[in-house]
């Protein structure tokens, strides 16, 4: 069972039909986060911004503009997400590459390192803080940083297919793969190429589960087969 974790969160796992923030949902996610820890596990989190705003579907802005409302977009989201945590007293701390003075901490990689193995949820949010860079991308870089074992994506599908499995009714679902499979076909879009090779060069291993069932995170963690397992040969 893995030990230290980081999760993927999406943006749009925050969000219902009616509000960019539903409180209920978000409070589930907590509740969730505590059945985690209770099983003696670390976690960490990097949260999107896309229930706000996503960068790369506004070709039409310039890019600093775009992926800084993206950015700040994840910001919100982590507000959110302390907000939740502190309700089901799980103890948590935001980081951000940007200096929002009394509004989020600075902690520096160290401090954020030992609260981590201390049990502290350390939410990840701006991305990596620059242009260009994508969520996925913010996520290898923290797993690296904070010493995860696996990156686990939480999606709306059953894992990684050889394609979009809503458009493409005979698209086949992956139960393994290995880093180099994925950078090798382009057919199979799981996490951004720099994600993939990052954790390729530091061993990270990354699981897609279907979070619809949020339980699949727990069976997962389990060593239950669920979902897609990406890790070196």
């Amino acid at each position: 069972m893995y030990k230290n974790i980081l999760l993927k969160l999406s943006g749009e796992s925050l969000m219902s039909e009616a509000e960019n923030i539903n409180k209920e949902k978000t409070r589930e996610i907590a509740r969730l986060i505590k059945k985690v820890q209770a099983m003696g596990i670390n976690i960490s989190v990097v949260v999107g911004g896309g229930n706000f705003f996503r960068g790369r579907s506004h070709q039409d802005m310039e890019a600093i503009n775009a992926d800084s409302m993206g950015m700040l977009g994840t910001t919100m989201n982590a507000l959110a997400l302390r907000d939740a945590f502190t309700k089901e007293n799980i103890k948590n701390v935001i980081s951000s590459p940007f200096d929002f003075h009394e509004l989020i901490e600075y902690h520096s990689e160290d401090e954020l390192k030992k609260m981590y193995n201390e049990g502290v949820v350390i939410i990840f949010s701006g991305g990596t803080g620059h242009i260009g860079c994508s969520t996925d991308t913010a996520a290898s870089m923290k797993a690296i940083m904070i010493g995860a074992d696996v990156i686990i994506k939480l999606t709306n599908v059953d894992g990684v297919y050889d394609k979009d499995p809503n458009k493409y009714k005979d698209a086949i679902l992956y139960k393994k793969l290995t880093h180099k499979e994925v950078l090798d076909n382009p057919e199979i879009k799981v996490m951004d190429l720099k994600c993939i090779k990052d954790c390729m060069e530091y061993n990270k291993d990354i699981l897609v589960i279907n979070f619809n069932d949020q339980e699949n995170l727990i069976k997962v963690l389990n060593g239950e087969d669920v979902g897609t397992v990406i890790k070196n040969d």
